[in-house]
């Protein structure tokens, strides 16, 4: 290769613009549920993005005992009447890449 196109294609390179680089994402916390026996451990963005209910549930303050339902393994959001299978199933629809 001659110089001339070496030069021509630093140049044309470098005037291209910024680059652009990827935003982080925010998960906005982990959200913990208990099914079944089970506790599921999740971020809790999706839930809060697709359901009004988990929305205004997670800008609830804390209870008069300071605790704050799904906050830790030790305070989970109790899910009575469900399978710990189809939870697991919906995780991987909301999370693909995360639940193995």
């Amino acid at each position: 290769m001659s110089t001339a196109s070496n030069e021509s294609a630093s140049h044309a390179t470098a005037s291209s613009g910024p680059v652009l680089r990827p935003q982080p994402i925010r998960w906005g916390g982990t959200i913990f549920f208990k099914v079944e026996e089970i506790v599921f451990e999740a971020p809790r963005f999706r839930f809060a993005e697709h359901s009004e209910v988990f929305e205004t549930m997670f800008h609830l303050p804390a209870g008069s005992d300071g605790t704050v339902e799904g906050r830790d393994d030790e305070h989970p959001i109790l899910l009575e009447g469900y399978q710990a299978t189809h939870f697991n199933s919906l995780l991987k629809v909301l999370y693909p890449a995360s639940v193995p």
